[in-house]
């Protein structure tokens, strides 16, 4: 079967992935396939074929004299091997009397080539990954509506984010690899046909927390940006949420999609307030340096009188904290009053509609609030976290 092998080999380095552009927009389908067709194998197989010879020589003497009886080589009877004496005359004599022969039976296999020819099948399993050759997952980072396992792949690329540093950034980068297996008889051959690169647009994603002074995002709020951010006004966040919320609009099919919409449409909602509070640094000791709202004989500062927060930021590496937030019920970062860690997951978005509770909850399930310090309570301390906060700051 070696011939066979070959041409499966031969075959399998023919095969390349088409049809897939340079470049693709986010939700945009691409179907590719492997070419070229699968053609007929014609190769030469050995075959082992059963041999069965009967032959006759001389050298013996039967008894039967017949040798072109079908019964000869089954009954062969010998009389005598010559030469053969006659030791009753002297001097002895060559007996030659009767029929003479040598009779042989061989039995067996041959290995004989025969022509043959063979429908090769083919077995594929696609996989999409980044640019640092990371597994892609069907579902979360794009989608593959008929699977991964048919000869031509249907794939729509989801949108591809990078945190916002005033640049713009360059494209994604997705790789198409095709994992194949072509079978011919007990022949197989395997290799990976690809990559094929794809770049998709990369699209800018901000870092911001906002913070309203009554639950359910109504009131006055406070907009906070790291200190590091490219992030200038109120109005630069609204210009970057717009491109975001175009793409993902057309996406809200895929889970995290919806719920990063939910996310953003919840903070431009905050953003539309009448009064707007905008702090850009990496940390606030003192949430009462922040005036929320412009009073008569009195303005209302930030502290203890925020009840709910939206907040936004793409995921960072893994086993990194960037991407965290720590508030505080006291001043200066202490922890003893209360203090709780928030992370947002794979919609980058974390929702808390409601902060007077010991433990409050945020949305959607893959955000992260962590209580490191449950609040006192008691006469001189808050039993929540609501109309409590103190101090805040990015990691």
């Amino acid at each position: 079967m070696a011939d066979l092998t070959e041409q499966l080999a031969q075959l399998g380095s023919l095969l390349s992935i088409a049809g897939v552009p340079a470049t693709a927009q986010p939700g945009q389908a691409i179907s590719t396939s492997l070419v070229p067709p699968l053609s007929l194998l014609h190769f030469t197989d050995i075959v082992q074929q059963p041999v069965s010879l009967d032959f006759i020589a001389k050298d013996v003497v039967f008894s039967n004299t017949n040798f072109n009886s079908p019964a000869f080589v089954e009954d062969a009877s010998i009389t005598k091997i010559v030469p053969l004496f006659n030791l009753t005359s002297i001097p002895p004599t060559v007996d030659s009397s009767g029929t003479q022969g040598l009779i042989g039976k061989l039995k067996g296999t041959l290995p004989v080539a025969v022509p043959s020819e063979a429908a090769p099948t083919l077995a594929v399993v696609w996989k999409i990954q980044d640019e640092a050759n990371n597994d892609l997952v069907d579902g979360s980072d794009f989608l593959a509506p008929n699977g991964l396992t048919n000869p031509t792949l249907d794939v729509v690329f989801l949108p591809a984010f990078s945190p916002f540093d005033g640049s713009a950034p360059p494209p994604a980068k997705r790789k198409i690899i095709a994992s194949v297996t072509l079978t011919a008889g007990t022949a197989t051959f395997s290799r990976d046909v690809g990559p094929v690169v794809v770049t998709i647009p990369s699209i800018p994603f901000p870092k911001v927390l906002a913070l309203t002074r009554d639950t359910n995002f109504r009131g006055p709020a406070l907009i906070m940006v790291p200190g590091s951010s490219a992030i200038t006004t109120i109005n630069h966040i609204k210009a970057l949420l717009q491109p975001v919320r175009n793409v993902i609009s057309a996406l809200t099919t895929v889970a995290r999609f919806a719920e990063m919409l939910l996310g953003i449409d919840t903070l431009a909602s905050i953003l539309d307030a009448t009064n707007i509070a905008f702090s850009k640094a990496d940390a606030v000791s003192n949430l009462n340096d922040i005036d929320l709202e412009s009073g008569f004989f009195n303005d209302t500062e930030a502290e203890d009188e925020l009840s709910a927060f939206v907040y936004i930021g793409p995921p960072p590496p893994v086993e990194s904290t960037e991407n965290a937030v720590e508030m505080f019920n006291d001043r200066s970062f202490r922890a003893g009053e209360g203090k709780f860690t928030v992370t947002t997951g794979i919609s980058f978005v974390a929702v808390c509609n409601n902060l007077h509770f010991k433990t409050p909850a945020v949305i959607p399930a893959s955000a992260t609030l962590t209580v490191n310090n449950t609040p006192p309570g008691g006469w001189f301390n808050a039993d929540s976290f609501g109309d409590a906060l103190s101090s805040i700051r990015f990691l």
